[in-house]
């Protein structure tokens, strides 16, 4: 079976195959490779997803406030992700949003398909599939919501990725 670029992973897993398309199946090799991220969580010697304090964020002194920005510019840069604390954000609305996630891809397949992006024409938020192949040839098993939470005239572009491609 070859996998077209518009398949969603839902729709394949529910289209009553009984084996894993190939391109989705990663090496042997590969395989090996892959740790327990919660038993490496806590091992100092490996890299650490890094964890942003916000709490100088809004601080009055301004080398407080920068030196978290730059911890901000700096995990967006290397990392693409951080973990956030001190953020404010509580924790009914971090659970109004889960279930926002859950509720939305919990849908059929045709109704969040009203909400698809087409990354080659621009338009990088809504739903979609990566069926981007990996570094080692194989597709990534996943369909996922993009949106941007900043409107673009109010973005900072200089931490931003200047590409859609750069988002995904």
């Amino acid at each position: 079976m070859v996998i077209s670029a518009n398949t969603r992973v839902e729709s394949l897993a529910k289209s009553g195959i009984n084996q894993i398309p190939k391109e989705y199946i990663r090496t042997q090799d590969e395989l090996t490779t892959i740790t327990d991220i919660f038993q490496e969580e806590n091992n100092q010697q490996c890299p650490q997803v890094p964890t942003i304090d916000l709490n100088d964020i809004n601080s009055d002194d301004p080398k407080a406030r920068e030196k978290c920005r730059h911890e901000i510019v700096k995990a967006a840069t290397e990392w693409g992700v951080m973990h956030l604390v001190n953020h404010g954000i509580s924790g009914d609305l971090i659970n109004r949003v889960k279930a926002a996630g859950e509720s939305f891809f919990d849908q059929p397949v045709e109704e969040k398909e009203k909400y698809s992006n087409d990354v080659a024409s621009g338009k990088i938020q809504g739903y979609g599939s990566k069926l981007a192949n990996n570094a080692c040839g194989q597709l990534e098993w996943e369909d996922y919501f993009f949106h941007l939470v900043f409107p673009e005239e109010k973005r900072d572009l200089t931490i931003w990725p200047s590409t859609p491609n750069d988002y995904m």
